[in-house]
């Protein structure tokens, strides 16, 4: 049950950010420029990271406590991202630059349907594997 509600709080994740992005890309992506452009961490940069911390702290719970085969699949990927999300926090500056460039280009929608296929992976690990 743990790792099925986790895959699931991944999926939705990237399932949401993905599906705001595509739909509404122009409102979106302009207020990450403004993220972005400015030279401190904005304070509600700090939020997402605190709640990947906290979700990750679960999982690695789950992981000591309630094994399931493939569960490292769901520990492996939030603990990754958590390290990179307190990485963006530590290196703003160096973040800061890239993600300019990237929210920038043209093509910034691919990244939008790679998480959309990603979050429909963690869905069906959901049901598929960890359901069963």
């Amino acid at each position: 049950m743990w790792f099925q509600a986790l895959s699931f709080v991944i999926a939705t994740a990237l399932l949401v950010k993905a599906g705001i992005a595509l739909t509404m890309p122009g409102r979106f992506y302009a207020t990450r420029r403004r993220h972005y452009d400015s030279t401190s961490l904005p304070p509600d940069l700090m939020v997402p990271p605190a709640i990947v911390l906290c979700v990750t702290s679960v999982a690695w719970y789950a992981t000591f406590v309630h094994y399931r085969p493939w569960g490292w699949v769901v520990t492996g990927s939030l603990t990754m991202l958590c390290g990179l999300a307190l990485d963006h926090l530590v290196r703003w500056r160096h973040h800061r630059a890239t993600m300019s460039t990237i929210v920038a280009h043209p093509r910034v929608w691919v990244v939008d349907c790679l998480l959309l296929v990603l979050g429909c992976g963690f869905a069906a690990l959901g049901l598929l594997v960890y359901g069963a």
